[in-house]
């Protein structure tokens, strides 16, 4: 079950930095879980993999990850979009060239 929370943007740009790092060391498990091997000396001399964690497992909390990056950043973009800034400016100054 999923819940909905309001925070201020300053603090969802923060969370999603955070996530992001997640992301990235969800990846590195999934990676080295994927390549993990056993090897075993004595009558036999094989190798087996033997994952650590379940990469299908980690695989979907990364795309759940990034899904939940998508969805903030598309709120904020939303929240861009509606918020007006007043500046004490012409801006046909400001671009005019230099003559």
């Amino acid at each position: 079950m999923s819940s909905v929370s309001t925070i201020t943007v300053n603090s969802l740009m923060i969370l999603m930095k955070q996530v992001r790092s997640r992301i990235g060391d969800l990846r590195s498990i999934r990676q080295s879980s994927a390549n993990r091997t056993t090897q075993y000396y004595g009558e036999t001399n094989r190798n087996e993999v033997v994952p650590e964690y379940d990469v299908k497992a980690v695989d979907r909390k990364v795309t759940e990850l990034e899904t939940w990056l998508f969805k903030a950043d598309s709120a904020i973009k939303q929240s861009n979009a509606k918020t007006e800034v007043s500046l004490a400016v012409d801006v046909d100054k400001l671009l005019e060239p230099l003559v």
